[in-house]
């Protein structure tokens, strides 16, 4: 009798326990499909294969491509850098701080984070699936205390990490910097890791500084080639995927790159929010969009930005 108690209370004991691991793992991650694209949203926990500390997209498919975009390990749209222009005391840290996950409806996912530990920073980012192959962010975030930023200015850094695609680099419509040529769709491709890894655009006239320490790799040498149009694309197999902007309000936008960020062969598709003379207690937000869809041509990424800029267009005016 006391044998079988025993197995029977051990048994409820392992199941009381798969169930409590279980419903951490749901509670880490929101998964939603739409029929053309299936996207699971991570906050900074492990599960199955992905590593900890990857929020954001962990798991992007479409129905017309059965391999996920972002390397398995990792994730896209990945809040990993808060910077001020010193080297980072810790590297990565909105990977390695709290982050909560939560649904708002069968299309809408928030992430947020509170107030970190060293830069002070609490975020909110909000991700809503729009037919047929978008995904629309919102990122809002509060600066609690500056100490931190002692150069006039936040950074904060969103990397995608790629699975294997045929080329590592990222296409963008530009031109050289300071020149006369006109503007045109460019590919550009890093030799290495940190080598010309930002894009500026052709309008930024910021001077934002940087120690000669400092380590956030990508932020620091900056290309010849700038953007005049505020999105790139990648080519993924016979997909394209691509991230549109909406110019903000304050600060700027900057594209980064590496052609192995998660590995060789594992490029990182990235890009930097940059904000000068902010407000401590102040909430500011930037919003973008990720498109992913089967490859139509450069005129229909174009097409794209165009319609996607006309909707916040007509959203601002009613504000």
């Amino acid at each position: 009798m006391g044998d079988r108690l025993f197995r029977n209370m051990t048994i409820l004991t392992t199941a009381i326990m798969m169930w409590v691991q279980y419903s951490a793992w749901a509670q880490a991650t929101i998964t939603m499909d739409n029929g053309v694209l299936k996207a699971t949203f991570v906050d900074n926990s492990s599960y199955g294969v992905h590593k900890k500390g990857y929020n954001g997209i962990s798991e992007l498919f479409h129905k017309d491509q059965d391999s996920t975009l972002f390397v398995p390990d990792f994730s896209g749209v990945n809040l990993e850098h808060i910077f001020g222009g010193d080297s980072l005391i810790s590297l990565f840290e909105p990977r390695r701080q709290p982050m909560t996950i939560e649904g708002i409806s069968d299309r809408k996912v928030r992430l947020h984070q509170p107030e970190t530990g060293i830069s002070k920073v609490e975020s909110w980012t909000t991700f809503q699936l729009v037919d047929p192959h978008y995904i629309d962010v919102e990122f809002r975030f509060v600066v609690h205390d500056k100490s931190m930023f002692n150069h006039g200015y936040i950074g904060l850094f969103w990397a995608s990490y790629i699975n294997s695609p045929e080329k590592l680099g990222i296409n963008l419509e530009g031109k050289r910097k300071n020149s006369g040529d006109p503007s045109q769709w460019i590919y550009v491709q890093s030799a290495k890791h940190g080598e010309n890894g930002t894009h500026m655009g052709d309008s930024d006239g910021y001077h934002f500084y940087m120690a000669p320490n400092f380590n956030v790799d990508l932020a620091v040498e900056v290309s010849e080639y700038v953007f005049t149009k505020p999105y790139y694309y990648g080519r993924f197999h016979n997909m394209v995927f691509a991230y549109l902007f909406d110019n903000p309000e304050e600060g700027t936008i900057r594209f980064s790159k590496s052609p192995n960020g998660a590995g060789e062969g594992k490029p990182a598709w990235d890009f930097q929010y940059l904000l000068p003379e902010f407000e401590v207690g102040k909430e500011y937000s930037i919003r973008w969009r990720v498109v992913y869809k089967k490859w139509e041509g450069q005129k229909d990424i174009e097409k794209e930005f165009s319609s996607w800029s006309k909707t916040w267009i007509k959203l601002k005016s009613c504000v």
